[in-house]
């Protein structure tokens, strides 16, 4: 993983990003990490931002490694939102603080991520760029690209955008605040993340190229490069058939694994009972 920064043009960074790497031996949590983006104009965002990420990170390790990841990081996530919503209300010092949040959790073959606002998560791979968050605007918004219909400590409920994406070996995943992605397009994003750096050299490029571009924004973007991944569970079996389609029953005339259908014989709900023909062995059986 690499990580960079950069402050810009404002008087300080609102952004926070973080990333734990799953090393210790006997601890099946994966890897988790996540990016957040203080809501400019209001108080406390650096700190609205930062204890997201630290807040979204401790809890979901310390919670069992059996729940599921979509249970326990979402429940991360909606306990920091509360407890931002309340503070951001009474303390006149961090007055209606929030930021926009994207984290994601690495677990065996999959990629589950969660996003509030207008931070990013990208997949890279084979050369093809993917995003896979949607940026959380109000549709009367015009031209005015600041302003968030979502973020972590706005309201006292937050909804949250959950997604599953299957992970493969030489994939590249990249988060970012809006400091890179509203001076880059997908296009530039995709040439910097394809060249292959190191990630560290990527992320310092990106946010580079971003503050080159004219860029005053808080930019900071986090790559992550997938070496290897672990063999796939009954989980990960699981999604790949689902996604596979459906196949029509078949007819008599077929031939089904050097067997040939010659005859219906029943025909129920569930289950569907030929008499066919062994090509191979040249004898009669039932296939069902």
């Amino acid at each position: 993983s690499g990580y960079a920064t950069d402050i810009g043009k404002r008087d300080d960074n609102q952004d926070f990003a973080a990333i734990y790497l799953d090393e210790e031996a006997g601890r099946h949590h994966g890897a988790v990490a996540a990016l957040a983006d203080g809501v400019g104009g209001r108080k406390g965002g650096r700190v609205a931002a930062e204890l997201s990420v630290r807040t979204f990170i401790d809890d979901y390790l310390g919670q069992s490694e059996i729940l599921s990841p979509r249970r326990t990081a979402a429940r991360a996530l909606e306990s920091i939102n509360y407890w931002l919503f309340r503070e951001g209300q009474k303390n006149e010092n961090l007055k209606g603080m929030a930021c926009a949040f994207t984290g994601v959790v690495l677990k065996g073959r999959r990629l589950h991520s969660f996003h509030v606002g207008d931070t990013r998560l990208y997949r890279l791979r084979e050369g093809q760029l993917e995003r896979l968050t949607q940026d959380h605007r109000p549709e009367n918004a015009g031209g005015d690209t600041t302003l968030l219909s979502r973020a972590v400590g706005a309201e006292e409920a937050v909804r949250i955008d959950y997604g599953v994406a299957d992970l493969a070996p030489h994939d590249r995943l990249m988060l970012c605040s809006d400091g890179v992605h509203g001076m880059l397009s997908d296009t530039d994003i995709g040439l910097i993340l394809d060249a292959r750096a190191s990630p560290d050299e990527a992320a310092q490029r990106l946010v580079a190229t971003a503050i080159a571009r004219g860029g005053d924004d808080n930019t900071t973007a986090l790559v992550i490069d997938i070496i290897d991944l672990p063999p796939a569970s009954i989980e990960d079996l699981d999604a790949a058939i689902a996604k596979l389609p459906m196949i029509e029953p078949p007819k008599v005339g077929e031939v089904i694994d050097g067997f040939r259908l010659e005859k219906t014989l029943a025909d129920g709900l569930y289950s569907r009972v030929f008499r066919a023909r062994d090509t191979r062995e040249t004898r009669l059986a039932h296939q069902q």
